[in-house]
């Protein structure tokens, strides 16, 4: 489990656990999704999951395509299959802040549920080839009605989501930028990362890294650096190598 930024953890407990329970040279995304470890499946029988699933278009998209726009009308529900998708926020100036990377089993789009929807929050896009399952707004609508239980699972999400933006805002007004960094760091590599020989590998960029840490660009790039002399970690273009977490905090 990730070391929370409110807690007294050390960083690495993350990273021991991918190092745990993954062989090397495992990456999360290739994964076939389990409907049975899906919190949005929770409470369901196997035949409610396969109708549920059943009703479903699946669509692969490439790295980098869009898969809805933020302010668009919430006309369609996701749930991440394979790969990663990014859920972010553009500023007035054009910059992209990131909000959370979505990884298999993760919604997006509850909006759909509702009678009218609402604007999608931010803007979801594909970090690599990755697989979605989607569904109309008509249709889970009409599957929210014939599983109560689906609903209750969506809104059980959203408020787990509100739990972490919390979570986030407490530690930006009580922890420095080096620990919310390493926090966001070890976390996204619990999520999204990959065994290699050497250490755990995150395909993120310096401005995501700073979006998920709430620090500037430039703060992220200065602190990475610093781990990288210290050889807690190696960087490279899009990618980190988490080598020593434990050197993140010293």
């Amino acid at each position: 489990m990730a070391t929370n930024p409110n807690g007294t953890n050390n960083p690495q407990n993350s990273i021991q656990q991918i190092k745990r329970d993954q062989p090397a040279g495992h990456v999360n995304s290739s994964l076939m999704i389990e409907p049975a470890s899906v919190r949005f499946f929770t409470g369901l029988e196997k035949s409610e999951i396969r109708e549920i699933l059943a009703s479903a278009t699946r669509r692969k998209y490439k790295g980098e395509e869009v898969i809805a726009r933020a302010d668009e009308p919430a006309t369609h529900m996701f749930l991440v299959k394979d790969g990663f998708v990014d859920y972010f926020v553009v500023t007035s100036d054009g910059r992209e802040i990131l909000l959370r990377r979505l990884v298999s089993g993760n919604i997006f789009g509850v909006a759909a549920f509702l009678s009218d929807p609402v604007g999608y929050v931010g803007t979801s896009k594909a970090v690599h080839s990755s697989e979605v399952f989607t569904w109309e707004h008509a249709v889970i609508r009409r599957l929210a009605k014939d599983f109560p239980k689906l609903g209750e699972n969506a809104l059980r999400t959203l408020l787990r989501y509100i739990a972490l933006f919390a979570e986030r805002h407490i530690a930006l007004v009580s922890k420095p930028a080096q620990e919310r960094l390493a926090f966001a760091l070890t976390s996204l590599g619990s999520r999204a990362g990959h065994m290699v020989p050497s250490g755990v590998e995150i395909n993120i960029k310096n401005e995501d890294l700073a979006s998920l840490a709430d620090v500037s660009f430039f703060t992220a790039s200065r602190f990475l650096q610093d781990w990288e002399r210290k050889g807690a970690l190696e960087k490279s273009r899009g990618k980190v190598l988490i080598r020593s977490p434990e050197k993140l905090l010293a």
